[in-house]
């Protein structure tokens, strides 16, 4: 698995090295007024527009580190490469974050988490490749695959995207296959006051689950406009989880400005007051900016990026 990303990577890069130094930022990355990916273009990073399906990356060009930085966490990076017609990101999970799924998570550790300003922490690694079909001025056509592979339980888990533009609207859909692996330890269920290892009569819990994404938008000039919906059933939980995603944002000479709220339905209880309450309908706002400062930097900030009301920097740098 190590050597077949590196292979990818490295024949990427290869196939753009020769061209991208004498290319303009503009003409490669999320900043300008040309196309950069069929649907999903006012999601602030690659990472978070792969996220809701592979083959919005399909036409990166150029090979990208995206940093973020958020007080008492670990820096974060994901990478991304790609030569205009295929693009490749290997990144960390972003499950429970703004952009990401609501995974099942033990309340108890939920509630540690939101205390401390903590990010979901797991050990998944997802990798994700999209495909340019189709370019044409009132037309495009692409398609994505992603791989994510959880060393708890040392499985790959495939998942299948496509995406369109027609004139100024884009849709898109994507599939994908995810697990969990959960240690329950002395837990209990807040709503039977149960152990959870008793309930399950084991000390961890496993689970397998289909995750399915779809979006559409517009983009008219600099201003974009997404809405996406995630829907998950997770054998964990008597109901359904369902999250919608409505998201801007707008280019201003060198900046990128951002805007999204988040409406989350899930049996996932709510931290409300230094304490949690039994909520099923959770709402969250995010807000950026981002500075291309030339054609390698661009730096950024966020707010509430990992739903936990905090302020993150953001460092992305492009060759």
């Amino acid at each position: 698995m190590t050597n077949f990303l590196f292979y990818l990577f490295a024949l990427l890069f290869d196939l753009n090295a020769s061209f991208a130094a004498d290319q303009d930022l503009c003409k490669y990355f999320k900043y300008c007024g040309g196309k950069s990916r069929s649907s999903s273009q006012s999601l602030p990073s690659s990472s978070s527009a792969a996220t809701l399906n592979p083959s919005n990356i399909s036409s990166v060009r150029g090979f990208g580190i995206e940093s973020i930085y958020q007080q008492n966490n670990p820096l974060r990076f994901d990478l991304v490469t790609g030569n205009g017609k295929i693009g490749a990101l290997l990144n960390p999970s972003l499950e429970n974050s703004f952009f990401g799924n609501r995974s099942i998570e033990i309340d108890d550790s939920y509630y540690i988490r939101k205390i401390h300003k903590t990010q979901y922490k797991n050990k998944k690694l997802n990798l994700a490749v999209g495909l340019n079909l189709i370019d044409k001025t009132n037309f495009a056509l692409d398609l994505g695959l992603s791989a994510k592979r959880n060393p708890d339980i040392k499985k790959i888990n495939p998942g299948f995207g496509v995406s369109a533009r027609l004139f100024s609207l884009n849709f898109g859909a994507y599939f994908s296959k995810d697990d969990i692996k959960i240690n329950l330890g002395s837990y209990i269920n807040p709503y039977n006051n149960l152990l959870y290892s008793s309930i399950y009569n084991s000390s961890t819990y496993l689970e397998n689950f289909l995750v399915k994404t779809f979006t559409i938008g517009t983009k008219i000039n600099n201003l974009s406009l997404d809405y996406g919906l995630i829907l998950t059933k997770y054998n964990f939980y008597t109901e359904s989880t369902q999250i919608n995603l409505y998201s801007g944002s707008y280019v201003y000479k060198k900046f990128l400005f951002n805007l999204a709220f988040r409406q989350e339905n899930s049996p996932n209880m709510s931290y409300l007051n230094n304490q949690l309450i039994i909520q099923r309908k959770k709402m969250d706002i995010y807000y950026g900016a981002e500075f291309l400062a030339n054609r390698f930097f661009v730096f950024g900030l966020q707010y509430n990026y990992f739903l936990l009301n905090e302020v993150s920097a953001s460092l992305t740098i492009f060759i």
